[in-house]
């Protein structure tokens, strides 16, 4: 049996606390009912997961950050710097980028399974490298997966837009 639900459904539901709104505002949400539960424990587990990793990079806190990254995550920048997460902690440890806020945008969590869920968003990032601020405006996917039976962040990736986009485009 599947459930299908118009996104108003899935707002009202959301307003009332029922489920938690992880689509795109002009879809439809269609979720095996047998597995809507698990999926939405998934999804609340890792937008919990996302908070403490943007509190943790602006502190920094890296034991925190420790328990989130698996230890083989990958991590790329809005400016196609890849790097391993012992590379990102040690720039962060080091003080040679600083993360000073992270604002989210039209974020939304698709899950996958019991407990793999990507997370697709816009954000606007405020940061300082080499003694210069920036903000940096991208769009941005995070994928967490089970590591050991843990759900941890495997792979992010950020590409910077631009200020203003086109019309329609999201």
């Amino acid at each position: 049996m599947r459930l299908t639900l118009s996104m108003a459904s899935v707002l009202l539901l959301a307003v009332m606390g029922a489920v938690p709104v992880h689509a795109q505002m002009d879809s439809t949400v269609t979720v095996p009912a047998e597995t809507a539960s698990s999926a939405d424990a998934a999804i609340a587990h890792v937008r919990a997961l996302e908070v403490q990793r943007q509190s943790a990079m602006v502190k920094p806190d890296l034991a925190v950050l420790q328990q989130i990254f698996a230890e083989d995550a990958t991590y790329v920048h809005s400016n196609g710097l890849l790097q391993t997460r012992d590379e990102l902690f040690r720039m962060l440890e080091r003080g040679e980028i600083r993360y000073l806020s992270f604002q989210v945008e039209r974020v939304s969590y698709r899950p996958y399974g019991n407990d793999t869920v990507v997370v697709s968003g816009v954000q606007r990032i405020q940061l300082s490298s080499s003694g210069k601020t920036f903000e940096s405006y991208s769009r941005y996917t995070a994928v967490y997966a089970p590591v050991d039976g843990v759900v941890k962040l495997v792979s992010y990736q950020s590409t910077s837009m631009p200020e203003v986009a086109p019309s329609g485009n999201r």
